[in-house]
């Protein structure tokens, strides 16, 4: 089943593939969220209320559309949400980083952090086009419909980006295209 095809069932009534979308979805809704927020519980609250507002509004959904780009707004409107509310209750919680799973290697935990160190070194534009691109498959058009900003410009500040991520993290390329 295709993701429009997870939310027409949605706007029907059926709540079943509404696990299938959060299969496919969760990843690139929580980069999304995470990369706003810069909070990892804060990222994991968006991510649930993603998915159950997706459910609530299925129903508005336009077949025909973008269906990823469409659920990916939602996440990235609540996201700002979020911060909006987190900068108005001030400094706090919001930094503190969750333990990981301790299933996964040490190596992998340190490269994943140096990425996300590095990634919460761009800036919030540059950082939000890297996650909606290689992490929520959103084309450079749809991005740019997004942020309001030309496809171009999405482009050019991706890869300069890429270049930027890989100077921090001391690589030559980072999933060049």
């Amino acid at each position: 089943m295709s993701i429009e095809e997870a939310l027409v069932a949605m706007a029907r009534g059926d709540i079943t593939p509404l696990r299938l979308l959060y299969d496919q979805l969760r990843s690139a809704v929580f980069s999304l969220a995470l990369a706003i927020l810069k909070d990892r519980q804060a990222a994991e609250d968006v991510l649930q209320e993603t998915f159950v507002r997706v459910y609530e509004r299925a129903a508005s959904y336009r077949p025909g559309t973008n269906p990823k780009a469409w659920v990916v707004a939602i996440a990235r409107n609540l996201a700002y949400d979020a911060y909006r509310h987190m900068k108005r209750a001030g400094p706090g919680e919001e930094n503190k980083q969750v333990a990981r799973d301790g299933h996964t290697s040490e190596s992998a935990i340190v490269q994943r952090m140096e990425l996300l160190d590095a990634l919460l070194r761009l800036g919030e534009t540059e950082r939000q086009i890297v996650v909606m691109h290689a992490l929520a498959g959103l084309k450079h058009r749809e991005i740019g419909k997004e942020l309001g900003i030309p496809a171009a410009t999405v482009r050019w500040k991706y890869r300069q980006s890429l270049s930027r991520l890989a100077g921090m993290i001391g690589g030559d390329t980072i999933g060049r295209e």
